[in-house]
């Protein structure tokens, strides 16, 4: 399917001369191509609702999800990885029907190497052995204190408890390659909850190897529901204004076009959303606002060299100990076996959080040089310098201010309600920053699909939902003489009678009384 820019549209008040300043109007418009827009749409679509428009920025189908081409190879510049195997993950399930290839690269081996490029691959294991036993009892902690409705801190914190303390290069190096890589950022800002109870289907991890690339399968959902030269599909439509009234939503783009609907579903990435880029008339409330910016925008850059020929180890996994935490510490052999064939001769090497910034805002000369000033202290002064190198700049690209979300330190179910409210029964929000699988490309699949039904059900006649409600709050125990059987938050507020008058006494001590009153009648019969 090919996707073109097309001057007439189905769904149409008025047109005027070319393709700028159209007035068009329909049922939902949804904002953004990218994983959650294509699933919101394509779940309109399947419930029968097919007056909608779908605008997107750029010239392509599939938002954050893209790869390049490299000297005739495919290669990810975003995400790689399928967390979970299973028919639960709807990931899995499409890669599955489009006989994607995907490999275990865990099986494949490490190899480690100092500044000075000694392997000290025996030394890495023992040190990670001791971090794996600290992520136990983290995992642990997270879960006693989840299950005892005790606050959330950060992942370091929890790390301390637990009794890691890096110190060393090695340490610190081994803690970035299991902790900073997987979540975007430092465990300093990482949340225990968040982090250690993230929502998993099956616990498998693999690594897309697929030619055809992530892409694909968001193109294959979009072609089951766009022909070809779809009319409601607009490619290269900056959004600039998302005027609200109680009646609908506006969309104005930048060619001056306006896309008047009744919903609006909104899939910027919670970078562009807290870049205020996009102008919202009247503004979000401020519970939508605030709980946008406690999420946390992750800069993850993948950085691919291609050389003349391969000089480094033949281990799918290469991990590099200097003298700076996270400079260039993890490499990945993409010639390593199930990877790409033998005399590709392109390495990956991986940056995130304050050192892809600082990647990013460079040039890619200096990358390169930096680059090759570890290479060749891991394996000499006369290895070959690439002939080419690619290096992504999500956070500076302004339809994407970064790379996934990570939620931070205490976003609690609270913050999630709020996240996932839509505005005043007519804007609604669906992202990889909006549901319990933050920062994954399932999760972005899920939150479209979710909003498409919500918006599905209220147009068929069932219930609307109309926006964020803050929970009531009250005395919640039963035996209480105050008990408000509507709120669902206790607030410690439960007044019992006593010889003196009325005792205030909170949930968990009213919830004891309770059940000793309980039984204590037990015992009486």
């Amino acid at each position: 399917m090919v996707f073109t820019e097309i001057c007439t549209f189905r769904y149409f008040i008025s047109i005027s001369v070319g393709c700028h300043h159209m007035q068009v109007q329909t049922k939902v418009v949804v904002l953004g191509a990218g994983m959650a827009g294509i699933s919101a749409a394509q779940s309109l679509n399947q419930s029968g609702l097919t007056d909608f428009v779908i605008l997107e920025g750029t010239g392509r189908v599939g938002g954050r999800v893209r790869n390049v081409q490299l000297d005739g190879r495919t290669v990810e510049i975003s995400g790689n990885w399928v967390y979970g195997a299973s028919d639960d993950n709807p990931i899995w399930r499409m890669l599955e029907t489009d006989n994607m290839t995907c490999i275990d690269t865990s099986q494949n081996g490490i190899k480690v190497r100092n500044s000075s490029g000694h392997d000290v691959t025996s030394q890495w294991l023992t040190v990670a052995a001791s971090f794996g036993k600290s992520t136990k009892a983290v995992r642990d902690l997270a879960v006693v204190r989840n299950a005892t409705g005790q606050p959330d801190m950060p992942l370091r914190a929890a790390l301390k408890l637990s009794g890691w303390n890096p110190t060393s290069s090695m340490e610190k190096a081994v803690e970035y390659s299991g902790s900073d890589i997987f979540f975007g950022e430092n465990p300093d800002v990482s949340s225990l909850l968040r982090g250690l109870l993230y929502p998993t289907f099956d616990g498998t991890t693999l690594f897309l190897t697929d030619q055809r690339g992530f892409v694909y399968i968001i193109q294959q959902m979009a072609e089951s529901f766009l022909a070809e030269n779809d009319q409601r599909l607009r490619l290269n439509k900056t959004i600039t204004t998302i005027q609200r009234a109680d009646d609908g939503v506006t969309v104005t783009t930048k060619d001056g076009s306006s896309y008047t609907a009744d919903f609006a579903i909104v899939t910027f990435s919670m970078g562009v959303l807290q870049s205020n880029s996009v102008e919202f008339a009247p503004g979000l409330p401020d519970w939508k606002r605030e709980a946008i910016s406690r999420v946390r925008m992750v800069v993850y850059t993948k950085i691919y060299l291609k050389f003349p020929s391969k000089f480094w180890d033949d281990e799918a996994n290469i991990q590099y100990i200097g003298g700076r935490r996270g400079y260039y510490t993890v490499w990945q052999n993409m010639e390593a076996e199930g990877l790409f064939p033998a005399g590709t001769n392109i390495l990956l090497v991986t940056v995130v959080d304050d050192e892809a910034r600082r990647v990013e805002a460079q040039s890619d000369e200096a990358t390169q040089a930096e680059v090759m000033g570890v290479l060749r202290n891991m394996y000499g002064a006369g290895i070959p310098d690439p002939t080419d190198i690619l290096v992504p700049r999500w956070e500076q690209d302004p339809f994407f201010r970064g790379s996934y979300a990570n939620w931070g330190v205490g976003i609690d179910e609270e913050e999630l309600r709020k996240l996932q409210a839509p505005v005043a029964g007519r804007l609604f929000f669906a992202g990889d920053g909006t549901g319990p699988y933050f920062g994954s490309l399932h999760g972005a699949f899920l939150e479209g699909a979710r909003v498409a039904g919500a918006i599905a059900t209220c147009v068929r006649g069932g219930p609307c939902e109309e926006g964020y409600q803050p929970p009531r709050r009250g005395c919640t125990c039963p035996a209480a003489d105050n008990f408000d059987s509507q709120a669902t938050v206790d607030n410690g507020s439960c007044l019992y009678p006593t010889s003196d008058g009325y005792r205030v006494v909170p949930f968990s001590t009213s919830f004891y009384i309770l059940v000793v009153a309980a039984f204590t009648f037990a015992d009486m019969m």
